[in-house]
């Protein structure tokens, strides 16, 4: 359900990723899979979306509950209008989490938390201050959906392209699942479940040609470095192509699913995720 609703608001333009919308990214099957288990087994009244980025879930998750609230340090205005518009049940709030909890402790606790890449991306010394954060807004039955790099596969982040220092809001630190296990207990957090996403198939074989070729359409389509006349050209021209390279990416997005449902796990995915808990 999830995954088929994700495909729809993509190809409608409401969810944007920078690749071209004709092309949804089919391997996501998986990680949205995950999240569907972990949002259907909660209360579905609030939920809150850390690090939203421009709202590509805060879109999708407003779908399936009643109010929500995104956080982001300095969110685009331009996309969070699109956003709200379309989900008048969605609030932004800007800054940090820990700088905010003052405030949505006044309000509701939220039965759901997003926490989709924005780990990694916390400074080590702010670690500690964002995790004593999440208990004080999370519903005493609540659930976290966290998803970061596994340091096992993705090694260090001082080693990575991703590192803070070589790219601007990078990553400051991979964790291993012990890691993270052991900063959510001195929080009074616990993992539940755990899934990794991202097998070695998926990152060499699908990535490797389906990304290309998604933001090359776009580019096409889209760039302003490309004169119209060639943009509209190349949209008609590519039109009949459509259905033969979705078909392609659908299918290959689909054996992904079934490999990494069946052999993903700490030693060979690029990524963790967590279903957490309040510590009974």
């Amino acid at each position: 359900m999830l995954y088929t609703r994700y495909t729809s608001l993509y190809k409608q333009g409401q969810i944007h990723t920078g690749f071209s919308n004709r092309l949804p990214d089919y391997a996501v099957r998986f990680w949205l899979g995950q999240l569907e288990k972990v949002i259907f087994g909660a209360k579905r009244g609030r939920f809150l979306d850390v690090g939203a980025g421009d709202g590509r879930l805060t879109r999708l998750l407003a779908e399936f509950f009643k109010q929500g609230v995104a956080i982001e340090v300095q969110g685009n205005k331009h996309s969070w209008d699109r956003v709200r518009q379309a989900c008048p049940n969605v609030m932004l709030r800007e800054g940090l989490l820990q700088d905010l909890v003052p405030a949505l402790e006044q309000e509701k606790p939220f039965d759901f938390i997003l926490l989709a890449e924005v780990f990694e991306h916390i400074p080590l010394e702010d670690v500690d201050n964002f995790l004593s954060a999440l208990p004080k807004v999370l519903a005493s039955d609540g659930v976290i959906f966290l998803t970061t790099p596994n340091f096992v596969v993705q090694g260090p982040a001082e080693k990575s392209p991703r590192w803070y220092r070589h790219q601007p809001y990078g990553h400051y630190k991979h964790y291993s699942f012990e890691e993270v296990k052991t900063l959510l207990a001195k929080h009074g957090l616990e993992i539940v479940e755990g899934w990794f996403e991202c097998h070695q198939l998926k990152a060499k074989v699908y990535n490797r040609f389906y990304y290309p070729v998604a933001r090359l359409d776009a580019k096409l389509l889209h760039s302003k470095k490309v004169p119209g006349v060639l943009r509209w050209l190349y949209k008609v021209i590519s039109y009949p192509f459509l259905p033969l390279i979705n078909g392609f990416f659908n299918g290959l997005g689909w054996l992904v699913n079934r490999y990494e449902a069946r052999y993903n796990n700490e030693k060979n995915a690029e990524t963790m995720i967590l279903k957490i808990q309040k510590s009974l």
